[in-house]
């Protein structure tokens, strides 16, 4: 799971093979960012994903197994995808949208990356979206500007990384 960043995608040697879902977040985030440009072509991308997410959350909710919700999004979400794809590829067939404009890329992007955007939608254990892995590193990320700057004072100021020991102990129950 990843977005379509092409560094994302690891090269393997010949004749492995790997399931790749792209993140469906990270598609949505796309029509979200052109919105206001956009509103009545942006709102039917959202609207539409934002029942596949309730879904997910439903199936969530329900306590499915991974194989009862790859049942259940087929049988709800599928429908709404196809419809969604059709929409996507009528924009371009019909000369509906430019497609060096805003919505334009938006909708490459979807159209691009479908196959992993929709891996929800053929593997029992492939999520929406990887959001929850980011909220994760960004916590990470910001943290570390707090903490490494903190650790670094101690450590210097106490005589190197005698200090460091304790402190990561007394503070993080580092062993």
């Amino acid at each position: 799971m990843s977005d379509a960043l092409s560094r994302n995608v690891p090269k393997l040697p010949a004749g492995v093979e790997m399931l790749l879902a792209r993140c469906l977040a990270h598609g949505r985030r796309q029509f979200v960012e052109v919105a206001q440009n956009f509103p009545d072509q942006c709102r039917y991308v959202l609207e539409t994903l934002g029942k596949v997410y309730g879904y997910d959350a439903e199936a969530r909710e329900r306590g499915l197994s991974p194989e009862e919700r790859l049942r259940f999004h087929q049988e709800h979400s599928q429908p709404l995808m196809d419809k969604l794809h059709a929409w996507l590829e009528a924009q371009f067939a019909e000369r509906k949208t430019e497609p060096n404009s805003g919505l334009g890329k938006a909708i490459t992007y979807l159209l691009r990356h479908w196959k992993g955007l929709t891996l929800f939608l053929r593997e029992a254990q492939a999520p929406l979206d990887n959001n929850l892995v980011e909220r994760a590193l960004k916590r990470a990320v910001l943290h570390r500007n707090y903490v490494y700057p903190a650790i670094m004072r101690r450590w210097t100021n106490h005589g190197g990384i005698g200090s460091l020991q304790p402190s990561c102990r007394k503070k993080w129950n580092c062993t």
